[in-house]
């Protein structure tokens, strides 16, 4: 065990070690955020699907990591790079002080190589994955979030004013939103967006509790 634990921390493995950490620690705030709003709410933070990404979906499509969102395959990356990078670096000798920066060259050598290994993994595994979301990818996004659990991220939201923050397929979605007249609503309170006005590009919103009233 305590093997395992130098070699995760010791370079190169430490570097995709850090990556996968902020990758848990992302999914761990997702799900908390899930749970605290009970129900899928809010993401490109949206969670963007990765083919609508301009100049960089070209390179992620031609290397087969499209057709599912982003965070989905940064997170697969940094995991396949990780176990890529645990077991090709104690494959890789080491050498004594006196030849510390041909260790240096290969250990960033292990690096690139498990980064190599691991887009070819992740675009094998997403490719299940790709049906999955081709509909929610085609649907527009104003349309997907109407009828979701939003909370208050501004100071205020009112006829005039207001931004909410939602989880949309596993990020955080920024939106802009207005009351109805003569209602308002505080930072952190939870709203739900019922209608898209597209002109202004702005979320119609009402208390959940009364959203929650008028389905019964």
């Amino acid at each position: 065990m305590d093997a395992f634990l130098v070699n995760i921390s010791s370079f190169p493995v430490s570097v995709y070690t850090v990556g996968l950490g902020v990758v848990v620690g992302y999914w761990l705030i997702s799900l908390i955020g899930l749970f605290d709003l009970d129900a899928f709410s809010a993401d490109a933070e949206i969670d963007a699907d990765v083919s609508e990404l301009g100049g960089v979906a070209g390179l992620l499509t031609s290397l087969g990591l499209s057709g599912v969102p982003i965070t989905i395959v940064i997170s697969l990356l940094m995991l396949n790079g990780w176990f890529a990078c645990y077991f090709i670096s104690k494959a890789v000798p080491n050498f004594s002080e006196l030849f510390w920066l041909l260790e240096i060259v290969l250990d960033l050598g292990v690096i690139v190589v498990s980064f190599m290994v691991s887009i070819f993994v992740t675009a094998i595994m997403i490719r299940p994955l790709k049906g999955m979301f081709k509909k929610i990818n085609q649907e527009p996004i104003s349309r997907s979030v109407i009828g979701r659990t939003c909370r208050v991220r501004s100071s205020r939201v009112d006829p005039n004013f207001g931004e909410a923050e939602c989880i949309f397929q596993g990020a955080s979605l920024i939106l802009k939103v207005r009351s109805y007249p003569n209602v308002s609503f505080n930072t952190d309170e939870k709203i739900v967006l019922v209608e898209h006005i597209a002109q202004d590009d702005v979320f119609l919103v009402v208390s959940e509790k009364k959203f929650s009233e008028e389905l019964k």
